[in-house]
Protein backbone atom coordinates (compact mmCIF):
# COMPACT_ATOMS: atom_id res chain seq x y z
CA UNK A 1 0.00 0.00 0.00
CA UNK A 2 1.66 3.21 -1.15
CA UNK A 3 1.64 6.05 1.32
CA UNK A 4 -0.06 9.16 -0.06
CA UNK A 5 1.81 12.46 -0.06
CA UNK A 6 -0.81 14.88 1.23
CA UNK A 7 -0.50 18.64 1.14
CA UNK A 8 -0.50 20.21 4.60
CA UNK A 9 -4.15 20.94 5.51
CA UNK A 10 -3.38 24.62 6.13
CA UNK A 11 -2.33 25.05 2.46
CA UNK A 12 -5.69 23.81 1.12
CA UNK A 13 -7.85 26.71 -0.13
CA UNK A 14 -10.88 27.56 2.02
CA UNK A 15 -13.97 26.65 0.00
CA UNK A 16 -17.50 25.48 0.71
CA UNK A 17 -17.22 22.34 -1.45
CA UNK A 18 -14.38 20.37 -3.04
CA UNK A 19 -14.67 17.97 -5.97
CA UNK A 20 -13.29 14.43 -5.67
CA UNK A 21 -10.39 15.36 -7.99
CA UNK A 22 -9.49 18.34 -5.76
CA UNK A 23 -9.62 16.18 -2.64
CA UNK A 24 -7.45 13.60 -4.38
CA UNK A 25 -4.93 16.29 -5.35
CA UNK A 26 -4.80 17.79 -1.83
CA UNK A 27 -4.63 14.49 0.07
CA UNK A 28 -2.65 12.32 -2.35
CA UNK A 29 -5.37 9.64 -2.17
CA UNK A 30 -6.67 8.30 -5.49
CA UNK A 31 -10.36 8.93 -6.26
CA UNK A 32 -11.19 5.21 -6.33
CA UNK A 33 -9.75 4.88 -2.81
CA UNK A 34 -11.83 7.85 -1.61
CA UNK A 35 -14.97 6.21 -3.04
CA UNK A 36 -14.05 2.93 -1.31
CA UNK A 37 -13.47 4.72 2.01
CA UNK A 38 -17.03 6.06 1.78
CA UNK A 39 -18.20 2.46 2.16
CA UNK A 40 -15.87 1.78 5.12
CA UNK A 41 -16.15 5.01 7.14
CA UNK A 42 -19.71 5.89 8.14
CA UNK A 43 -18.74 9.50 8.95
CA UNK A 44 -17.36 10.09 5.45
CA UNK A 45 -20.39 10.97 3.33
CA UNK A 46 -19.88 13.72 0.76
CA UNK A 47 -22.91 15.56 -0.53
CA UNK A 48 -24.26 14.40 -3.91
CA UNK A 49 -25.21 17.10 -6.41
CA UNK A 50 -26.40 17.17 -10.05
CA UNK A 51 -25.32 14.13 -11.98
CA UNK A 52 -24.51 12.33 -8.70
CA UNK A 53 -21.19 14.17 -8.33
CA UNK A 54 -19.55 14.06 -4.92
CA UNK A 55 -18.91 17.36 -3.18
CA UNK A 56 -16.75 17.20 -0.07
CA UNK A 57 -16.98 19.76 2.74
CA UNK A 58 -14.07 21.04 4.80
CA UNK A 59 -15.17 18.64 7.56
CA UNK A 60 -14.96 15.72 5.08
CA UNK A 61 -11.49 16.89 4.07
CA UNK A 62 -10.36 17.06 7.73
CA UNK A 63 -11.78 13.58 8.26
CA UNK A 64 -9.83 12.25 5.26
CA UNK A 65 -6.61 13.77 6.62
CA UNK A 66 -7.29 12.02 9.94
CA UNK A 67 -8.01 8.71 8.17
CA UNK A 68 -4.71 9.05 6.31
CA UNK A 69 -2.93 9.65 9.62
CA UNK A 70 -4.58 6.65 11.30
CA UNK A 71 -3.94 4.28 8.39
CA UNK A 72 -0.52 5.32 7.15
CA UNK A 73 1.17 6.85 10.22
CA UNK A 74 -0.38 4.97 13.13
CA UNK A 75 -0.75 1.69 11.22
CA UNK A 76 -4.44 1.06 11.90
CA UNK A 77 -6.51 -1.26 9.74
CA UNK A 78 -9.63 0.12 8.07
CA UNK A 79 -11.81 -1.47 10.76
CA UNK A 80 -9.55 -0.21 13.55
CA UNK A 81 -9.58 3.34 12.15
CA UNK A 82 -13.40 3.25 11.82
CA UNK A 83 -13.73 2.15 15.45
CA UNK A 84 -11.39 4.93 16.53
CA UNK A 85 -13.31 7.55 14.53
CA UNK A 86 -16.67 6.54 16.02
CA UNK A 87 -15.75 8.65 19.05
CA UNK A 88 -15.70 11.67 16.75
CA UNK A 89 -13.05 13.54 14.83
CA UNK A 90 -12.39 16.08 17.58
CA UNK A 91 -11.91 13.32 20.17
CA UNK A 92 -9.36 11.55 17.94
CA UNK A 93 -7.47 14.79 17.30
CA UNK A 94 -7.46 15.65 21.01
CA UNK A 95 -6.14 12.20 21.89
CA UNK A 96 -3.36 12.48 19.29
CA UNK A 97 -2.38 15.93 20.57
CA UNK A 98 -2.26 14.56 24.13
CA UNK A 99 -0.02 11.69 23.02
CA UNK A 100 2.26 14.10 21.15
CA UNK A 101 2.50 16.34 24.23
CA UNK A 102 3.38 13.42 26.51
CA UNK A 103 5.70 11.61 24.13
CA UNK A 104 5.02 8.13 22.70
CA UNK A 105 2.47 7.00 25.25
CA UNK A 106 -0.13 8.38 27.53
CA UNK A 107 2.07 8.09 30.59
CA UNK A 108 0.04 5.42 32.36
CA UNK A 109 1.48 2.16 31.10
CA UNK A 110 -0.90 1.61 28.20
CA UNK A 111 -4.07 2.05 30.24
CA UNK A 112 -6.53 4.69 29.21
CA UNK A 113 -8.47 6.98 31.53
CA UNK A 114 -10.89 4.13 32.31
CA UNK A 115 -8.06 1.79 33.32
CA UNK A 116 -8.56 -0.31 30.22
CA UNK A 117 -5.66 -1.43 28.07
CA UNK A 118 -5.13 1.09 25.26
CA UNK A 119 -4.16 -0.94 22.18
CA UNK A 120 -4.44 -0.53 18.45
CA UNK A 121 -5.02 -3.01 15.68
CA UNK A 122 -2.47 -3.17 12.92
CA UNK A 123 -2.24 -5.40 9.91
CA UNK A 124 0.47 -8.05 9.66
CA UNK A 125 2.55 -8.14 6.51
CA UNK A 126 3.64 -5.77 3.80
CA UNK A 127 1.97 -5.28 0.47
CA UNK A 128 0.14 -8.62 0.43
CA UNK A 129 -3.41 -8.33 1.74
CA UNK A 130 -3.73 -9.93 5.15
CA UNK A 131 -6.75 -10.49 7.32
CA UNK A 132 -4.91 -11.32 10.53
CA UNK A 133 -4.68 -8.41 12.94
CA UNK A 134 -2.51 -8.13 16.02
CA UNK A 135 -2.78 -5.89 19.06
CA UNK A 136 0.06 -3.41 19.49
CA UNK A 137 0.36 -1.91 22.99
CA UNK A 138 0.23 1.88 22.97
CA UNK A 139 3.60 2.22 24.75
CA UNK A 140 5.56 0.71 21.85
CA UNK A 141 6.82 3.37 19.39
CA UNK A 142 4.85 3.14 16.15
CA UNK A 143 7.95 3.76 14.03
CA UNK A 144 9.56 0.70 15.60
CA UNK A 145 6.50 -1.44 14.87
CA UNK A 146 6.41 -0.15 11.29
CA UNK A 147 10.11 -0.96 10.81
CA UNK A 148 9.66 -4.50 12.13
CA UNK A 149 6.57 -4.99 9.97
CA UNK A 150 8.50 -3.87 6.87
CA UNK A 151 11.39 -6.21 7.69
CA UNK A 152 8.98 -9.13 8.06
CA UNK A 153 7.34 -8.22 4.75
CA UNK A 154 10.77 -8.19 3.06
CA UNK A 155 11.57 -11.62 4.53
CA UNK A 156 8.21 -13.01 3.38
CA UNK A 157 8.85 -11.65 -0.11
CA UNK A 158 12.25 -13.38 -0.22
CA UNK A 159 10.72 -16.65 0.96
CA UNK A 160 7.87 -16.64 -1.54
Amino acid sequence: MATPAPRPPETVPKKIYYSISEVSEYTGVEPHVLRYWETKFSRLSPKRVGGNQRKYTRHDLDLIYEIIHLLYTDGYTLDGAEKKLRAGLSAVKAEREEIERNGNGNGNGGDDANGENDTQETQVGGTAPQTEAVKVPAGIPRDEVRLIRNEIAAILKILS
